[in-house]
């Protein structure tokens, strides 16, 4: 399989439209296309006003974002700051990250990280937990099943 794509042409991305509340956008997993063991990264276009996931941490992976098109804001780690065009980003493991975009743009990004069997994911703004491995998710450590509860409003954790 040749594994090759222009990320602005490519007609076999096929982009998944999600809509919760204040989270939208559109994605394309990439990884899955080429079904790669170790890498998970995928192209991703955030609406104009909206966020790209309720803010979280990884526990054992780590993740970088190379931004494509426009401008976004970033609240990593309780700190608020603003990438565009050309800009990588890291977030290690472990640390707290969530993009906004705060433009009338749509905002393009190649998202990549590692593969972790083990991986738990944390969301400090609502107390959840999420493991891999038994695709359980916890909130305050009871098991729940909805995913967005207590993330219905980003916007009480970002500065006006």
């Amino acid at each position: 399989m040749k594994c090759l794509i222009n990320l602005f042409s490519e007609p076999n991305l096929k982009f998944e439209h999600f809509v919760h509340g204040k989270y939208a956008g559109a994605s394309a997993e990439v990884s899955k296309l080429w079904e790669t063991q170790k890498l998970g990264f995928h192209v991703e276009t955030l609406a104009p006003g909206a966020y790209s996931c309720p803010y979280h941490l990884h526990e054992e992976e780590e993740e970088m974002f190379i931004v494509l098109k426009g401008f976004a804001k970033v609240r990593q780690d309780g700190e608020f700051y603003e990438i565009k065009e050309g800009d990588l980003v890291l977030f290690k493991t472990g640390s707290a990250h969530q993009f906004y975009n705060h433009t009338k743009a749509p905002f393009l990004f190649l998202a990549l990280s590692n593969k972790a069997e083990d991986e738990v994911c944390e969301y400090p703004d609502s107390n959840k937990r999420w493991e891999r491995k038994s695709k359980k998710l916890t909130q305050n450590g009871v098991e729940i099943e909805d995913y967005w509860k207590d993330e219905e409003d980003p916007d009480l954790k970002w500065p006006s």
